[in-house]
């Protein structure tokens, strides 16, 4: 069906959408790695409340992320049906991370907790509706070209690993920097604001990039596909079976990849006992990953979106069971990061490729087109990985007799290396058997669905 496929995009098309996950990923990153070290330690919120406060934010912001697609599905705003959110929510992100890190330590701690849970749901229930719009004008933009929706998402997934090495690289020597000026609670803040204001500029980038290819999502523009109501949502996700395995399989492993995000700083300065070595150590992984994002997605090309997400876990969750063995020896972690943060690329190249191939499975086989739905659960395994990963991480800190400022013993030494390596490297096993077993959309098919759908169900001119 390769005569149905559009024109491909060109080059400065690509790296225009893009461009959108470096910036994202540069405001994200820092609220992602520090913001809890910022509550425990900077804010002086003990751990087991700051398990909580997120426990619950991450469950709220769960909900929001199933419910945000049929919201962006069902609502309209003048300026296109995704663009629109780009447009308007940058400005409550760059604010949100304010709140995520504005010192509040001089406050009662009800106030404390209070700001940072506003901060922390405003951030992500934006990021919700934002993203899952921006990856729903990846396939308006290339049409029903695979080629062209996987350069788009290769090009994200090194992109995005380059804001990764940015803020890996600076962010711990620049709040080091401005310590003694400003404070630490302040020095976060001014980088995290720093790390934000390019993303008001990737919004207004991409917006004007889609600004022909946004459809208004008024009724009469749409094609032949039958209306959408409230429970073919909810069908599309429990009846679309590849939907739910690539779902169940995202989750676990993201559940395991936050459990280890969560407990990095913490490694850093208790068991390694020197905090300035953890820039060292994610600058090195992320020049490795940088080079691993130009590479791997070749390989995870030959291999298939399914073999590709199965043997890069496998690799992934080897490399964390071999962080066990590490203790205190930095170099020996960074290396086991380096090796399963390279794997990866081999599948996070393909994107929201794996649910747009399940939306356009479901269209094919019912013709009911909930793309935009399966698209939005794309960035829901996340949430559902920062609430439980984080929860697992966090309250396996309170669990294991963690307390700020303490001095570390070979017991709890080896508690936390339990959880920071065998607890994730178990997780993403597991997710790596779920998709091995149960996903049976081949890349083939994939093509196949995307073509004819786009022929029978292209937008009326």
């Amino acid at each position: 069906m390769q005569e149905k496929q559009e024109k491909s995009l060109t080059s400065s098309q690509v790296n225009k959408y893009a461009f959108y996950l470096l910036t994202s990923s540069l405001a994200a990153m820092v609220q992602m790695t520090y913001m809890t070290i910022f509550m425990t330690d900077c804010i002086g919120i003990p751990a087991s409340v700051v398990a909580t406060t997120l426990l619950v934010a991450r469950i709220i912001d769960f909900l929001i992320g199933v419910i945000c697609g049929g919201i962006i599905e069902k609502f309209r705003m003048p300026w296109g049906k995704y663009r629109s959110w780009l447009l308007v929510l940058r400005w409550v992100i760059v604010f949100s991370i304010v709140c995520s890190f504005f010192d509040t330590s001089a406050w009662p701690l009800g106030f404390r907790v209070g700001v940072s849970f506003v901060g922390y749901i405003l951030l992500n229930a934006s990021f919700s509706f934002t993203t899952n719009a921006y990856y729903a004008l990846g396939p308006a933009l290339a049409g029903a070209n695979l080629n062209d929706r996987f350069r788009l998402s290769a090009r994200g997934a090194q992109f995005m690993c380059v804001a990764m090495l940015i803020t890996s690289a600076a962010t711990v020597p620049l709040v080091t920097a401005l310590t003694p000026v400003v404070g630490p609670a302040n020095a976060y803040l001014i980088v995290a604001v720093v790390f934000a204001i390019p993303y008001i500029f990737g919004c207004q980038v991409v917006s004007n990039l889609c600004k022909e290819c946004d459809p208004s999502g008024k009724r009469k523009e749409q094609g032949g596909a039958s209306a959408v109501t409230l429970m073919d949502m909810v069908r599309s996700v429990t009846q679309n079976k590849q939907l739910l395995v690539v779902f169940l399989a995202y989750t676990i492993y993201y559940i395991g990849l936050y459990v280890i995000s969560g407990l990095g700083t913490y490694y850093f300065s208790y068991i390694v006992g020197d905090y300035m070595k953890m820039p060292v150590c994610m600058t090195v992984t992320m020049i490795t990953g940088t080079i691993a994002s130009m590479v791997m997605p070749k390989i995870g090309g030959k291999l298939g979106k399914k073999r590709a997400f199965v043997v890069s876990l496998v690799i992934y969750a080897a490399a964390y069971a071999c962080v066990y063995f590490a203790g205190g020896n930095w170099i020996h972690y960074m290396i086991c990061a380096a090796i399963g943060g390279a794997a990866v690329y081999m599948f996070t190249s393909f994107g929201a490729n794996y649910f747009v191939d399940c939306g356009e499975y479901h269209l094919y086989k019912t013709g009911k087109d909930t793309r935009t739905i399966a698209i939005t659960m794309y960035s829901v395994p996340m949430k559902i990985g920062m609430a439980l990963g984080g929860a697992i991480a966090t309250y396996g800190l309170a669990i294991i007799g963690y307390e700020a400022g303490m001095t570390v013993d070979a017991a709890f030494e080896q508690h936390f290396m339990t959880l920071l390596s065998i607890i994730p490297a178990v997780l993403v096993l597991v997710g790596a058997v779920i998709m091995q077993a149960g996903y049976k959309i081949t890349d083939e098919d994939a093509a196949r669905y995307a073509a004819e759908n786009a022929a029978k169900y292209a937008p009326k001119a």
